[in-house]
């Protein structure tokens, strides 16, 4: 009956598969990004695919797209086949393209393993660095090299890596925490089921088991506490967790009795275990006082004296100083308290677990997502807003105490994609993008090619674009060219205008995406570059832009060069700018969450936060559109 009902299910859902249009999602595709391609609203796609609300969103993911039919990108997933091995070898549990994959048994020894599968110990240690760092143990899943493959795959790449069924490959950016939500496990789950977990630190690149079931441990006191389950077995639970029958008849003299369903076993910790114990979210709430109370979350790394000065992290810090002394001089009494969060997730664990939050209003950083991310399930239902002034990336859009200051680039870009459509004649179109901006030319391509039907080249220099030119009798007729430069990056604006300089400026339309120092329309040191722009009806778009003529802008600046003798960087404006307009819209009682409707110019930055589709964190979708019109 079962397998009967297995087999119902499979069926159903591939005939749902075949009547809806969907989409996989890519590596560092956005909800965003897709509802453009697809000219959909966000709502839509999140109202289709729910799933990704709660989740977020992650590479390989299946989405709906709605109103269209046919799967046109989605593919089955590889039925699960079982490879064949020598006699005296142990079945693998997995394989990809380039590695076997078994799980450490007892009694394994390193002389059995490079006899059976042709390795030596030394490469054995080079794959498992980790896993091996402490010698075999039993439950931990090593790789092996896979026999005629001579190329394996770079360090970090998971594009041929087929992760085993119960297992977790662990990616950049990932933490224990980040790992255990996305599967709807816990940490202490984590710890438990893989023992080198307790002794060495998570890292990119390992193999690592998840429980098949969730709630049954948790870790207090150096001992994991194990509820027993109906079928198992003292000898499967030696195996699991790495231990020994002495050591379980030492910490559980009942056991003499026999094993029983639903007794708690008190399971020992591996030797010199570094637990990191992980705050309960949920239990917070805002004190509402007659105070603003501001916490700075920054990596300031203080144990690393060689970090700390040219850090982002502490730029942004002289920046917000600036901010809160101007504050402070306009009348905001504010408290601010300064955390160092060093960037790790133990770091974060412990922070959130050993400092009291409920007087705080808000919170500026940390500024990694995934940090930013659980900072915000702490804080969940608190009141507490959480500011992330650098990411922004589509895995906040779930949280609603959560405000995303940088705007997308996509944002940015947009602007520029619009103004091009406007005018749009067919002309053939040149992006040029350095290393940095390759994922923006890549959506300005594909939007310009969806919505315009244009011909787009990505060139990474100036000198590569041409204007064909053909001459006729005493005429010469040039081909009409359309330029974006899509970068920050000002020796390429310089090439960039050097480059228009020759070209037909009467069949020519330039833009920008982002901006360079040649297009600084306020500086009158840079009077000429912009005169040159005007020839060719130059516009660009851009986050940040310091208008140096403002008599407000120039008493910020002068406070700047008054402090550290120098013009704000750009870490240094932003630092300014998130602090200064999340402090300047709280009320006398710390309240943000609730003054978010205005529409805020400061130093370099403009605010506009909003709700898009189904997002619950508020987004600032703002950036600056300069239009250079002709003489």
């Amino acid at each position: 009956m079962k397998k009967l009902a297995s087999l119902l299910l499979f069926i159903g859902a591939s005939v749902l598969y075949a009547q809806q249009k969907t989409h996989t999602v890519q590596p560092k595709e956005t909800i965003y990004g897709i509802s453009k391609t697809y000219n959909i609203s966000q709502e839509a796609l999140y109202k289709a695919n729910p799933i990704i609300e709660k989740e977020g969103l992650h590479p390989g993911d299946i989405l709906i797209i709605p109103g269209g039919k046919g799967n046109q990108t989605a593919t089955p997933p590889a039925k699960e086949t079982v490879t064949s091995t020598p006699t005296d070898q142990k079945q693998t549990p997995y394989e990809d393209d380039f590695y076997l994959y078994i799980t450490i048994e007892p009694k394994e020894n390193f002389y059995h393993l490079t006899r059976t599968y042709h390795v030596t110990e030394e490469k054995l240690r080079q794959l498992n660095p980790v896993q091996l760092k402490d010698g075999l143990k039993v439950g931990d899943i090593i790789r092996l090299p896979k026999p005629h493959v001579k190329t394996p795959p770079k360090q970090g790449s998971t594009a041929t890596v087929k992760v085993p069924a119960g297992s977790h490959l662990v990616v950049k950016g990932e933490t224990l925490y980040t790992i255990a939500r996305n599967n709807k496990i816990t940490v202490d789950d984590l710890y438990a089921q893989n023992p080198v977990l307790q002794t060495s630190e998570l890292q990119e690149g390992m193999l690592i088991s998840l429980p098949k079931k969730s709630g049954t441990v948790t870790i207090q006191e150096q001992t994991i506490n194990y509820v027993v389950q109906g079928g198992d077995s003292a000898y499967d639970i030696i195996k699991r967790y790495s231990t020994s029958l002495d050591q379980l008849l030492a910490l559980n003299p009942s056991l003499i009795d026999g094993l029983k369903a639903g007794m708690t076993l008190k399971i020992p910790l591996q030797a010199g275990a570094k637990i990191t114990k992980f705050a309960e979210p949920g239990k917070v709430k805002r004190v509402n006082d007659n105070e603003i109370n501001l916490v700075l979350m920054l990596p300031f790394e203080l144990d690393n004296p060689a970090k700390i000065k040219n850090s982002e992290a502490m730029q942004f810090f002289s920046g917000a100083k600036i901010a809160l002394n101007r504050l402070s001089k306009a009348g905001k009494s504010v408290h601010v308290k300064v955390i160092d969060t060093k960037g790790a997730s133990t770091t974060m664990q412990s922070i959130l677990s050993s400092h009291s939050f409920e007087k705080v209003d808000a919170i500026i950083g940390p500024l990694q997502s995934q940090n930013i991310m659980e900072v915000a399930d702490f804080l969940n239902n608190s009141g507490i807003a959480i500011v992330s002034p650098f990411a922004n990336e589509d895995l906040l859009n779930s949280y609603d105490n959560v405000l995303v200051a940088n705007p997308r680039e996509e944002f940015i870009a947009d602007q520029i994609i619009e103004e091009i459509q406007k005018t749009f004649a067919g002309e053939q179109v040149y992006l040029i993008a350095d290393n940095d901006h390759q994922d923006l030319a890549n959506y300005t391509k594909k939007q310009l090619e969806k919505l315009s039907k244009a011909n787009v080249i990505i060139v990474d220099s100036p000198s590569k674009i041409v204007q064909p030119n053909e001459k006729i009798g005493d005429v010469e007729y040039f081909t009409p060219i359309t330029t974006v430069l899509i970068s920050d990056n000002s020796t390429l604006g310089r090439q960039y205008l050097d480059k228009l300089k020759t070209f037909n400026k009467d069949n020519l339309k330039a833009y920008g995406i982002k901006a360079v120092d040649i297009y600084d329309v306020y500086n009158p040191d840079n009077a000429k570059n912009i005169d040159a722009f005007r020839e060719f009806g130059f516009v660009f778009s851009t986050a940040r832009l310091i208008n140096t003529r403002d008599t407000e802008v120039k008493s910020v600046i002068k406070d700047f060069q008054d402090a550290y003798c120098s013009f704000p960087n750009r870490y240094e404006q932003l630092g300014y700018d998130v602090v200064y307009d999340i402090v300047d819209r709280m009320n006398s009682r710390g309240d943000v969450l609730n003054n978010l409707s205005s529409e805020n110019t400061r130093l370099a930055s403009k605010f506009a936060y909003k709700k898009t589709g189904n997002n619950k964190a508020y987004v600032n979708d703002s950036s600056r559109l300069v239009r250079l019109p002709k003489k």
